[in-house]
C-alpha cells in the first residue's frame, strides 16, 4: 500500500513539473544569417533575438553597422548598419516572458523590443547606453514593418493585433535617435509603455507608438536634446503621462504634432515640467487630426499642465479651453523652490522650514540684488532671487530656581554659627594650653 502512494505521489510531481515547464517558453536561438547577419523579410535585413538577451556593440574591425552578442558573450555576429533588430520573433504565436536589448555603440537602422508580426511579448526591454539608430527605437513590436505577410490588417482593430507587447520599457541614457517610439509601430498592441530619456540627441520622441494602440503611455525626460516631442502619432492612447525634470526641447505638443499625417487620438494627458527643462515652444497639439480643446468628439482629451521651468507658450489662446498651473522659480539663498505662479512666499510648501532653522532666529526677506525688503505676503509672477536673513540666537543664561522649602528639624540648624563656635572653643583651648606651659 505504502509504494502505491509513493508512486502515485512520484507520477504527480512529475505532472506538476512537466505542466509547470510546458508554461515556459525557452529563447530559441536567434534567427539569422551566419553568412550575411541577417535574414531578409520583403526588403528589410532582419534580426530576431527571440528572447535572448543580446548587446550590441561596435564592430571591431572598424566597419560601420554593428556586433550583435548573446548567449553570455560567447556568440556573436557582425552585422551591417541597415540592420533592424528584433528583441522577439516573427510568424510565431509564442509567448515570450521577456527580451532584452542593450546598445552600448555601433550603428543600426531599427531596434524594436517586440516582435515581427505574429508574435508576443510580456516585457520587452530595451536601453540604449551609446551608437547611433538612423531610423527609430519602438518599444513594442512592429505590425506591417516590411508588409510582406498578411498580418498587416488594417481592418482587426488594433486591440486585438496579433503583433503584441504588454509592457515596453525603453531607457536612453546615450546616443543618437531619429525617432523614439515608446509603443510599437503598424497595427500594433501594447498595454503599458515606460520610456525615460536621461541623455542622447533625438530629432522626433513620441510617448505611445507610431500607430496602433497602447494603453498608458509613461515618458519621463531627465535631460538630453530633443526636437519635436509629442504623445500622440497615429492610431490611439488612453492615457498619457509626460513628465520633464531636464533637458531641452525646441516643439513640445501636449497631443500630437501639428502635420496632416499626424491623426492619433489621445483620451487623457497629464504634462509635469519642472526642474532645469528648456521649452522653447509649446503647443496644445492634436487629437484626431484637429486641435485639442476645439469642438468635436475626438479634441476633448482630459489635460492637466503643470510648468514649473522655462517653457515659452507659442499660442496663449491655444490654451483658452485648457487647464494650465504655472510656476515660477523663487531662489532664496541659492536654494531653488517651485512656487504656483500669483501666490506668495508664504504659500511654499518649504517655508516653515525657510524660516525656523535651527540656532538662528530669522530677520526678513530681502531680494537678492538690491537688498530691499520683501514681504512674505506679496503675491509673485515671475522668477524671483531673494536672501533670508538671519542672526544668531542668544544664548539665555541658565536661572537656578530659588529653593523656598520651608525649613524644619535639623534642616534649621546654623551651620555657619557652629562653625564660629567650634573656632572659638578652639582658640580657648589654644589659650589655655599655652598658659599652662
Amino acid at each position: 500500500m505504502k509504494r502505491k502512494i509513493l508512486l502515485i505521489i512520484l507520477l504527480f510531481s512529475i505532472f506538476c513539473i512537466s505542466f509547470g515547464l510546458a508554461g515556459t517558453v525557452n529563447a530559441a536561438e536567434p534567427t539569422y544569417s551566419e553568412d550575411t547577419g541577417y535574414v531578409l523579410n520583403g526588403s528589410q535585413k532582419c534580426f530576431f533575438a527571440n528572447g535572448n538577451e543580446i548587446t550590441i556593440e561596435a564592430r571591431a574591425d572598424g566597419q560601420e553597422g554593428a556586433t550583435i552578442f548573446w548567449a553570455e558573450g560567447t556568440k556573436n555576429v557582425n552585422v551591417p548598419n541597415d540592420i533592424n533588430v528584433f528583441g522577439g520573433a516573427h510568424k510565431d504565436g509564442t509567448n515570450y516572458e521577456n527580451t532584452k536589448i542593450t546598445m552600448n555603440g555601433g550603428t543600426v537602422k531599427n531596434i524594436f523590443g517586440g516582435g515581427l508580426h505574429e508574435s508576443n511579448v510580456e516585457t520587452a526591454n530595451i536601453t540604449v547606453n551609446g551608437g547611433k539608430i538612423t531610423v527609430s527605437i519602438t518599444g513594442g513590436g512592429a505590425n506591417i514593418f516590411a508588409n510582406s505577410d498578411a498580418c498587416a490588417d488594417s481592418t482587426r482593430p488594433a486591440e486585438n493585433s496579433l503583433t503584441r507587447v504588454n509592457t515596453a520599457n525603453v531607457t536612453i541614457n546615450n546616443g543618437t535617435v531619429n525617432l523614439l517610439y515608446g509603443g510599437g509601430e503598424g497595427y500594433s498592441y501594447t498595454g503599458t509603455t515606460n520610456t525615460k530619456i536621461n541623455g542622447g540627441t533625438f530629432d522626433y520622441v513620441t510617448a505611445g507608438g507610431s500607430n496602433g494602440y497602447t494603453g498608458n503611455a509613461n515618458i519621463k525626460v531627465t535631460s538630453g536634446t530633443i526636437g519635436v516631442m509629442q504623445s500622440v502619432n497615429r492610431g490611439s492612447i488612453e492615457a498619457a503621462d509626460m513628465r520633464l525634470t531636464g533637458g531641452t526641447v525646441n516643439k513640445l505638443y501636449v497631443g500630437g504634432e501639428n502635420d496632416v499625417n499626424v491623426t492619433g487620438t489621445i483620451a487623457k494627458v497629464n504634462l509635469d515640467i519642472t526642474g532645469g527643462t528648456e521649452v522653447a515652444n509649446l503647443y496644445v497639439g492634436t487629437s484626431g487630426g484637429r486641435a485639442i480643446g476645439t469642438n468635436g468628439v475626438d479634441t476633448q482629451a482630459d489635460v492637466d499642465i503643470y510648468l514649473g521651468a522655462t517653457v515659452n507658450i507659442a499660442n496663449e489662446a491655444e490654451f483658452a479651453n485648457i487647464p494650465v498651473t504655472q510656476y515660477v522659480f523663487v531662489t532664496i539663498n541659492d536654494n531653488r523652490f517651485e512656487l504656483e505662479k500669483g501666490k506668495a512666499l508664504k504659500d511654499l510648501a518649504e517655508f516653515e522650514s525657510i524660516k525656523n532653522v535651527e540656532g538662528k532666529e530669522f530677520v526678513k526677506f530681502t531680494k537678492k540684488n538690491s537688498e530691499e525688503a520683501f514681504d512674505e505676503n506679496t503675491l509673485i509672477e515671475n522668477d524671483i532671487e531673494l536672501n533670508a536673513i538671519y542672526r544668531d540666537k542668544p544664548v539665555a543664561t541658565p536661572v537656578i530656581p530659588k529653593d523656598d522649602t520651608p525649613k524644619s528639624g535639623v534642616n534649621e540648624i546654623d551651620y555657619v554659627q557652629i562653625a564660629l563656635s567650634v573656632i572659638a572653643i578652639a582658640t580657648v583651648a589654644g589659650i589655655y594650653i599655652v598658659k599652662k606651659k
